[in-house]
């Protein structure tokens, strides 16, 4: 993860190496903003503050809970000029205009989730709706003969977290690959082998 995390950084870097300076202090500054406290992103803030050590940049973690707070804090970095962002949107369709603010003043890139209607430069993480197909597949490596499978999901508020979910009920439903169909949460899918609780 502190690869991946100093890779992302150095991408940042990278990008911006042909802006000037700031200030005269002279440390870019750089904030890395979650979708919430979870220990995924525990581990991408260690890895986020080493490679900034490394890197000789200013590194700031949030993790904001719920896309109002996230939006407060994208506001709070824009005001104290940072000079990069890489965020996972907790709502990429209600929040582009904060997104597109952000790209307008500062390197916006997209992690995790992306927000593709936004003026972010890039996305880096998978695409989410394969990532559940794969999980489907795994799952029918574990039940080949079917069953009940119950998906257990953090915030379904979050693209990337339905995309994932669909992913996992598509291929066990053996439907064609559409990553905009969602089958709404609480109803029960059957298919031929496979039930979705």
């Amino acid at each position: 993860m502190k690869i991946r995390f100093g890779a992302l950084l150095l991408g940042l870097g990278i990008c911006l190496s042909g802006c000037g300076n700031k200030e005269e202090d002279g440390k870019k500054s750089y904030a890395l903003v979650t979708t919430g406290v979870a220990s995924f992103w525990d581990i991408c803030k260690k890895g986020g503050e080493d490679a900034g050590a490394e890197l000789g940049v200013q590194v700031e973690v949030l993790m904001p809970n719920g896309s109002t707070e996230q939006r407060k804090a994208l506001e709070d970095l824009l005001s104290k000029g940072v000079d990069g962002m890489a965020v996972a949107a907790i709502d990429p369709e209600n929040q582009s205009d904060i997104f597109d603010e952000v790209a307008q003043n500062a390197l916006l890139i997209t992690m995790d989730t992306d927000a593709p209607s936004s003026q972010r430069r890039v996305y880096i993480g998978m695409d989410n709706y394969d990532a559940g197909w794969m999980g489907g597949e795994l799952v029918k490596e574990a039940l080949p003969d079917g069953g009940e499978v119950i998906l257990f999901i953090g915030r379904l508020e979050q693209d990337n977290a339905k995309r994932r979910r669909q992913g996992v009920i598509d291929c066990l439903m053996e439907r064609e690959k559409d990553p905009t169909r969602y089958d709404a949460p609480g109803e029960v899918v059957k298919g031929e082998k496979y039930t979705v609780l």
